[in-house]
């Protein structure tokens, strides 16, 4: 699966936790999310998610509160940025699917990561 694509499967995806990113995706574990795009129920998929996600992510220091909450903002290839929020319990990208760079308005003072490999990863 192209890492493109990878992230943006796996980013679609609310997780468990307030958590961040912090190294982008090895081949390896785009094999993975690949093989959880042909996962025939949500379980299934979850599981071979689930291992990914804590691997590229550590937690975040913090109280649930249910009003969402900007983390990071995840960047590929200069282009496509993904906001991450804590919201309650969980971890999601809002809004669902990205969004382009040009777009992020207010949102440029976050913590930034780039998770495209053809340039080596880099903090903001």
């Amino acid at each position: 699966m192209p890492e493109d694509e990878a992230i943006s499967f796996l980013l679609s995806h609310a997780f468990p936790g307030r958590r961040r990113i912090v190294r982008p995706l090895t081949p390896a574990e785009r094999r993975l999310i690949r093989l959880a795009g042909w996962a025939s129920s949500v379980n299934e998929r979850m599981t071979l998610l689930d291992p990914v996600w804590r691997a590229i992510t550590e937690p975040v220091e913090g109280t649930a509160r249910s009003s969402p909450v900007l983390i990071q903002v995840a960047e590929y290839g200069g282009r496509w940025a993904y906001p991450l929020y804590g919201e309650g319990g969980t971890t999601r990208v809002r809004p669902a699917g990205g969004m382009p760079v040009s777009r992020l308005n207010g949102q440029g003072r976050a913590e930034r990561i780039e998770l495209c490999t053809a340039r080596r990863a880099r903090r903001r």
